[in-house]
């Protein structure tokens, strides 16, 4: 019989510097000023309810963009894309680099 390994929770990426560069960046949606980085929803953790996605699944949103995606689950297929291009743009600026 063999054993099971216990379920080893993974430390979520958390990183102040890269949140703060985020909110310098204009809004993803409407490009007004950001200040309110948002937290890719469905992934906190990886899934489970009232989890917060890592740091590295955040885009630069203002208030209004953030609480009308929050507001209005049919935006939320574009995420990703945001997501994609605000962590290639951090690679490119140096914020973010690849150990």
């Amino acid at each position: 019989m063999t054993q099971c390994m216990p379920f080893q929770k993974v430390k979520t990426f958390r990183s102040e510097k890269y949140k703060a560069w985020v909110k310098e960046q204009d809004c993803c949606r409407c490009l007004a000023p950001a200040d309110d980085p948002h937290h890719l929803i469905g992934i906190g953790n990886m899934g489970g309810t009232g989890t917060k996605a890592p740091d590295s699944m955040i885009m630069p949103m203002c208030r209004k963009c953030h609480n009308e995606i929050h507001a209005q689950p049919e935006l939320w297929p574009d995420q990703w894309e945001h997501i994609a291009r605000t962590i290639k743009k951090a690679f490119e600026a140096g914020v973010i680099e690849v150990v």
